[in-house]
């Protein structure tokens, strides 16, 4: 009997290079989150140091009041950007980690018909094989 091969070993090895593909999105968006929360704590600081420096700052003129206001204000808009920004980062997230989800499913599924076609072309060997066996005994028996 001829030895055993996996008809559809091109579409198992093209899923798992699909799962591959989703994997590295989903880390790239992983290192995004990363980069977003540094800028997060970023804007934090800033707008804690302004804050702080307002406090530190017995007298101020009005002029240096209405600048910080205003680059406090700006800081607050920023946060909002920032925060659209993660909403929408947890969106495309969301959407690859069910990506990588069924990616893995879809390997999952060839790699589990793989077994099957081996289970039952192992059968079949060893039912070959316990013919040939027979066949064997029953000629040397007969001579």
């Amino acid at each position: 009997m001829k030895r055993f091969e996996f008809q559809l070993a091109r579409v198992r090895d093209y899923r798992r290079q699909q799962l591959e593909v989703e994997e590295v999105k989903l880390q790239a968006l992983l290192t995004e989150r990363q980069a977003l929360e540094s800028e997060k704590l970023r804007l934090e600081n800033e707008a804690a140091e302004t804050r702080q420096s307002l406090m530190v700052t017995r007298s101020a003129e009005s002029q240096e009041l209405v600048f910080l206001d205003s680059y406090l204000r700006h800081l607050a808009a920023e946060k909002k950007r920032h925060a659209n920004k993660v909403a929408d980062w947890q969106a495309r997230a969301l959407k690859q980690r069910e990506a990588v989800v069924g990616a893995r499913r879809r390997v999952l599924l060839m790699e589990e018909l793989e077994q099957r076609q081996f289970e039952e072309w192992k059968t079949a060997l060893d039912r070959e094989q316990e013919n040939l066996a027979s066949e064997l005994y029953l000629a040397r028996w007969k001579s």
